[in-house]
């Protein structure tokens, strides 16, 4: 909210890093900083928007992602069969277990990104740029309201 930019400029920062948040589970960060680049994000926002995902709702989250991209790819996988795999995955981090996963889950967890990173990206957009130029609209009615109390009381 206290970003110096434009609202438009955070809402772009905000949809980058809940975008990239669905994306993958390491490196989400440098993905929302690379994204917000181009798009001339607020990269403060696009930064800490990644943290909708966070080690505690992430195997719920990843589950379902992989759940539903599953769906999407075309290859329906139970939920219980997915669970264990990543929470297996990001319980042991390693290119062992990235590769264990194989390329099905892999593409059915990018699909399934790719539906939630929209989902919560072009809402969190707009929300962002309403919720910015409520909180600045509010800042300088406060701050007139001190200066006109100023001014009567000085008087």
């Amino acid at each position: 909210m206290r970003h110096p930019g434009s609202p438009e400029s955070v809402g772009r920062g905000v949809a980058a890093g809940l975008f990239s948040a669905f994306i993958t589970p390491v490196g989400q960060m440098p993905l929302a900083l690379l994204l917000a680049l181009p798009l001339r994000g607020a990269k403060g926002a696009a930064l800490l928007s990644t943290w909708i995902t966070n080690p505690l709702n992430m195997p719920v989250i990843y589950s379902v992602q992989c759940y539903l991209g599953s769906f999407i790819v075309g290859n329906p996988l139970s939920y219980e069969e997915i669970k264990l795999l990543v929470l297996n995955a990001l319980h042991n981090p390693s290119m062992k277990t990235a590769w264990a996963l194989g390329g099905e889950l892999v593409a059915c967890f990018l699909a399934g990104g790719i539906l939630f990173g929209l989902l919560s990206a072009v809402p969190g957009y707009f929300l962002t740029i309403e919720l910015v130029r409520r909180y600045r609209a509010r800042k300088i009615k406060r701050k007139e309201s001190k200066i006109n109390r100023w001014k009567t009381e000085g008087l």
